[in-house]
């Protein structure tokens, strides 16, 4: 099912308060509220959003959906993108935990960041989608696919190569396994090239639809 906003704005407010809500959830369930958030510049608006919503930000930690193998430097960067659209947040008490670490290879950066992330309880997951059908760094033309899909993979991040992607075709990213265990997921998409890829019943199957096989399906979010 898709919820229709008739703005951009409307939608990054919604998906801006269910990101506060599963927060607030997890706050007052644990003690502490777990966000793995996307990059990218369409959900930017969301977090900004986010930002100014009243959240106890001192239990909070975000974690990402999936990074470029590049420093916090380079503007290709998920995590700077998260950095300064939640700073306030992050001045607050808020952590960020990253995927990205200098020294070593993509591989071994994955491996830092999985122990990072293991054990984490992912209240919310906020994933977006590309024209070709990838959601977080599952694309379909990358060779550690089946890895990252794995149903019972038990590793919360792993790197991939994802030739031609933008940014940088070294990536890092949460699998379809950690997701899994996450409390809720929403789906943001904006415009109808996206939205027609999503609904077309004809099409071979696509890395994002393992986000509608998982014990909490991924609910969508969609506006022109």
């Amino acid at each position: 099912m898709i919820r229709d906003f008739a703005t951009r704005g409307t939608l990054m407010q919604a998906a801006a308060e269910a990101i506060a809500n599963a927060l607030n959830k997890g706050i007052s369930a644990r003690g502490e509220g777990v966000a793995a958030l996307s990059g990218g510049s369409t959900p930017e608006p969301a977090y900004e959003a986010l930002a100014a919503l009243p959240v106890d930000w001192k239990r909070v930690t975000f974690l990402l959906v999936d990074e470029r193998f590049v420093p916090t430097s380079d503007p290709a960067s998920n995590e700077a993108m998260l950095r300064r659209a939640l700073a306030r947040p992050l001045g607050e008490g808020a952590k960020l935990l990253p995927m990205y670490s200098h020294g070593g290879s993509a591989h071994e950066a994955a491996h830092r960041a999985d122990a990072l992330y293991a054990g984490k309880h992912i209240d919310v997951a906020l994933i977006g989608m590309g024209a070709d059908g990838h959601t977080a760094s599952w694309f379909p033309q990358s060779e550690q696919l089946g890895d990252a899909l794995d149903t019972i993979n038990p590793r919360t991040v792993i790197s991939v190569e994802a030739p031609g992607a933008t940014g940088s075709a070294e990536r890092l990213t949460l699998t379809r396994s950690a997701l899994a265990r996450a409390g809720a997921i929403a789906l943001l998409i904006t415009g109808d090239e996206k939205r027609r890829v999503l609904e077309d019943k004809m099409r071979a199957p696509l890395p994002v639809d393992a986000l509608f096989d998982l014990p909490t399906a991924a609910d969508v979010l969609w506006a022109p």
